[in-house]
C-alpha cells in the first residue's frame, strides 16, 4: 500500500500523507496529475488518499474507495439518549464504566455506540487486524466533527490497534476487559447492507476458532459477543448461546462468565 494526496494538493496535505506515512511505515508518492487509476497501474499498488476533510482507501484492483464515517451508530446514539434500546448495548448490558475490547474493529460502528455509552470512565478498545481499514478508522475517530459533541469525544475515546486478534487477546491481561466483541464478516452478504458489502472487499476474512474463544473468555470479564449472520453455524460450533431476532438478518450470541 502506497500513500498520496488528493489531486488538488496543498502543503498541508503532503505534510499529512507524509506524516502517515512515516508513522505507519508505507511509502509516500507524489500524485503529479494522474488520476487515481492511473496512479494506481503506474505504483502496482493500493491506495491510501489524504484529502482536505478525510482520508480514503482505493484498492489497486478495485474502483471502490473506502472512507470512515460514523454511519448508523449516531443514529443510534441518538435514540439511546431517547431511552430507546439498542440490541446491541442491550445483549452486551454495557453501562458507564464498563470496558469494552472489540475484535473486529472494521469502521468502529459498535465501539462507537459502546463508547457513548460506557462514557469517559468507561473505556473501549479496537483491535484491526487490515492495516487500511485501521489506519482510515484511527484518523476518522480522531478528526471527524459530527456537530454532536458527545458523539465526537466518543470517538475520540476509542483507543486502536492494528493486530492480529487472536495474538492481541493472547498477550491481554485475564479479567481484563468486561466484554469482548466480536463481529465477522458473514459467510452470507446481506444484499440490502451496501456499507458492510464494501467493507468485505478489504476486511481480513480469518475464520474464528475455539481457541480464539478460549483466549476471549479467558480475558472477559463478563461475556463474550458474537454478532453473525442468523444461519449461521459459529454460533453452534463455537459454544454460544443465539439470540434469535425475528426481523434481523444478524443475531447476537452470547457466552456469559459470571
Amino acid at each position: 500500500m502506497k500513500i498520496t494526496t488528493a489531486g488538488r494538493v496543498t502543503n498541508k496535505l503532503v505534510q499529512k500523507a507524509k506524516q502517515l506515512s512515516s508513522t505507519h511505515q508505507l511509502d509516500y508518492v507524489e500524485r503529479t496529475g494522474h488520476s487515481i487509476e492511473g496512479l494506481k497501474n503506474i505504483v502496482m499498488d493500493d491506495l491510501l488518499i489524504v484529502g482536505s476533510d478525510k482520508i480514503f482507501f482505493s484498492p489497486y484492483k478495485s474502483s471502490d474507495k473506502v472512507f470512515f464515517h460514523p454511519n448508523l451508530s449516531m443514529i443510534r446514539a441518538k435514540r439511546i439518549a431517547n431511552r430507546e434500546q439498542d440490541p446491541f448495548i442491550e445483549i452486551a448490558q454495557l453501562e458507564k464504566g464498563m470496558s469494552v475490547l472489540d475484535c473486529t474493529l472494521g469502521l468502529a460502528s459498535d465501539s462507537i455506540v459502546a463508547s457513548y455509552v460506557v462514557g469517559p470512565s468507561g473505556t473501549v478498545v479496537g483491535v484491526e487486524g487490515d492495516r487500511a481499514l485501521s489506519i482510515l478508522t484511527e484518523d476518522g475517530l480522531k478528526n471527524f466533527t459530527s456537530g454532536w459533541n458527545d458523539i465526537d469525544d466518543a470517538m475520540k475515546r476509542i483507543h486502536v490497534h492494528y493486530a492480529d486478534h487472536y495474538e492481541y487477546l493472547q498477550s491481554a491481561p485475564t479479567n481484563g476487559f468486561d466484554v469482548v466483541y466480536f463481529d465477522p464478516m458473514f459467510d452470507k452478504a446481506i444484499s440490502t447492507s451496501h456499507g458492510i458489502n464494501t467493507i468485505r472487499i478489504q476486511a481480513i476474512h480469518t475464520e474464528l476458532s475455539k481457541n480464539v474463544i478460549t483466549e476471549a473468555k479467558r480475558v472477559a470479564k463478563k461475556r463474550v459477543i458474537l454478532k453473525d449472520h442468523w444461519q449461521s453455524r459459529r454460533f453452534h460450533q463455537l459454544g454460544f448461546i443465539q439470540h434469535t431476532r425475528k426481523t434481523s438478518a444478524f443475531h447476537f450470541g452470547t457466552i456469559e462468565l459470571q
